[in-house]
């Protein structure tokens, strides 16, 4: 489909009723923040040229506004305007891994015309949308655990509509698997592994289960236990739950390099941080109040010698405690 077929559509679409109107001005805004690279006069034009064809005319003010003529067998076409294809493209790219399979089987359709629509616009600047971002992963990035495709059905349509179901589930630390029943709560997405965070049996606290350890689910006619008060937002974010925390918060202090002091003083560590150079010394002195979690630990250790922990003392200890080991093992001859 043309470029200028799809304007003409475009263009139909948002003249309204036969009630109120549009002015060619405010349609050619309209068209521009579509992607459609056109002139008021050139949309003046069309929408003359379009009143031939199709039930539209204007009410000859100055200035005129168009509409559809009163008892038009139609105000609305066919057609997908580079918005909707646009967003339809990104949810295909990014987030069917958390749509359930029923949802995305009706928009498979759309989909594959979404990609048509940005392809016959390429020379757009929305179609050159998709071609100019890109989603990365923080840290070293892994391939993602395959999850089953029946594991998959059945954890999304039960947290769907709210129902349990039962499944078989291996810890990462057990051989062999546990059958029993779990109530879905939500979904996260950590490092590409995809998580259902859940009740089991009657158990009223929440805990989290990676999909790719599950097998043989089996949806239950039941209704899913919601612990009361439950927040999926508040259990990631506050009760950090995907950090790993030890404790509550800490007083964190850092002596840093230059390099991440420039780092932090962009991307912060807490609300409350400061970071003050060391006189005499390229490094800096950084203070913040954060959260005590295993994953902070392991965030630390990532740097390096960039890094060195002041306080809190038990932190410092741990931190040495592992470079220890790490050390260790390096000596340790290869077999």
């Amino acid at each position: 489909m043309s470029d200028t077929v799809m304007r003409y559509i475009a263009m139909l679409k948002h003249v309204p009723g036969h009630t109120g109107g549009i002015t060619a001005t405010d349609l050619h805004r309209k068209l521009c923040e579509l992607g459609y690279g056109i002139d008021k006069r050139s949309v003046e034009r069309d929408l003359v040229r379009l009143s031939g064809s199709f039930p539209i005319t204007n009410d000859e003010g100055r200035p005129a506004r168009w509409h559809w003529v009163r008892d038009a067998p139609f105000t609305a076409l066919p057609g997908m305007d580079p918005v909707t294809a646009l967003t339809l493209e990104l949810v295909s790219r990014y987030l069917t891994p958390l749509m359930p399979i029923r949802l995305m089987q009706p928009l498979a359709a759309q989909l594959t015309a979404a990609r048509h629509v940005l392809d016959d616009m390429n020379s757009s600047d929305m179609a050159r949308w998709t071609k100019r971002i890109a989603v990365i992963p923080q840290g070293q990035t892994l391939l993602p655990p395959e999850v089953a495709a029946d594991v998959r059905e059945v954890v999304y349509e039960a947290l769907l509509t709210g129902r349990r179901f039962e499944v078989s589930y291996r810890a990462l630390d057990s051989e062999r698997p546990k059958r029993y029943p779990l109530s879905p709560l939500g979904l996260v997405v950590r490092g590409g592994v995809i998580y259902l965070v859940g009740t089991a049996k009657d158990y009223p606290d929440p805990c989290v289960y990676a999909l790719h350890r599950m097998s043989n689910p089996r949806p239950l006619d039941e209704p899913a236990a919601i612990p009361v008060g439950f927040d999926l937002d508040r259990y990631v974010r506050e009760d950090r739950t995907f950090e790993f925390p030890l404790g509550g918060e800490i007083k964190l202090e850092l002596r840093v390099s230059s390099f991440l002091a420039n780092h932090f003083s962009e991307s912060r560590l807490a609300a409350d941080q400061v970071v003050v150079p060391i006189r005499g010394s390229d490094r800096s002195r950084v203070l913040a109040t954060v959260a005590d979690t295993e994953q902070l630990l392991w965030w630390i250790l990532s740097l390096g010698s960039q890094v060195e922990v002041v306080k809190p003392l038990s932190l410092r200890k741990r931190i040495t405690s592992e470079i220890v080991s790490m050390v260790g093992a390096c000596h340790r001859p290869p077999h």
